[in-house]
C-alpha cells in the first residue's frame, strides 16, 4: 500500500482555503489606518466600512487595530481618536473630545446600572451572603454616584470653543412676483 502524499501548505494558504483571513498584526492594521485618517485630515469623518475594506480587514481586526490606536499611536502622535457620530476621526478639538467622552460615560454608565439591575439585585438580600457580590454591589454604586457627579459638573461648566471661524450661509432663491 502506498502512502498518499499531499502538498505541503503555509499557514496563510491553509487559512485562505478554509475561507478566513490570514492573520495580520494590528500594530500594522493600526498603522494603516492611521494613514487613511491622516490623508483625510483632521476633524473629517472615515466610515469604518471604509477603513476595512481599504485596509482588508474583518470586524474582529478592526476592534483589535482600535485598541492598538487608542493604547498606542494616539499618545504618540498628540491626537484622539474618536468613533463620533457614525464615523471614526482623529482631532484635538476639545468640543468632540467632551462630546465622545460623555456620550462613552453614558454608555458605561448604562452597563453598570444593568450589572446591577439584571445580574446581582436580583439575588435580594442574598447578596449579602456573597462577599464579592457585595463588594461589586457597593462599588459599582460609588461608580454611579461619582459618574453622576460629573455629568452634573461637566453640565455647569462652559462647552470648549474652537477658535471662531466665518459662517457660510446659503443663499436663499428668490422667487419673482407672480
Amino acid at each position: 500500500m502506498t502512502s498518499r502524499r499531499t502538498p505541503a501548505t503555509t499557514s496563510a494558504q491553509a487559512a485562505t482555503h478554509q475561507g478566513r483571513t490570514p492573520p495580520v498584526s494590528s500594530q500594522h492594521l493600526a498603522e494603516l489606518t492611521w494613514r487613511i485618517l491622516e490623508r483625510a485630515g483632521e476633524d473629517v469623518l472615515v466610515t469604518k466600512e471604509a477603513i476595512t475594506t481599504e485596509i482588508h480587514a474583518t470586524d474582529s481586526q478592526f476592534s483589535r487595530l482600535k485598541g492598538h490606536i487608542r493604547d498606542h499611536v494616539t499618545l504618540e502622535k498628540g491626537l484622539a481618536f474618536l468613533a463620533f457620530r457614525g464615523g471614526y476621526m482623529i482631532t484635538a478639538d476639545p468640543a468632540k473630545i467632551a462630546e465622545s467622552v460623555g456620550w462613552r460615560l453614558h454608555c458605561i454608565n448604562t452597563e453598570l446600572r444593568r450589572l446591577l439591575s439584571g445580574w446581582i439585585n436580583p439575588l435580594g438580600d442574598q447578596v449579602a451572603n456573597y462577599e464579592v457580590l457585595a463588594m461589586y454591589q457597593d462599588e459599582i454604586g460609588h461608580m454611579l454616584r461619582l459618574e453622576e457627579r460629573m455629568r452634573k459638573a461637566a453640565l455647569a461648566m462652559p462647552k470648549p470653543v474652537k477658535g471662531a471661524g466665518r459662517r457660510r450661509r446659503r443663499a436663499r432663491a428668490a422667487t419673482a412676483p407672480a
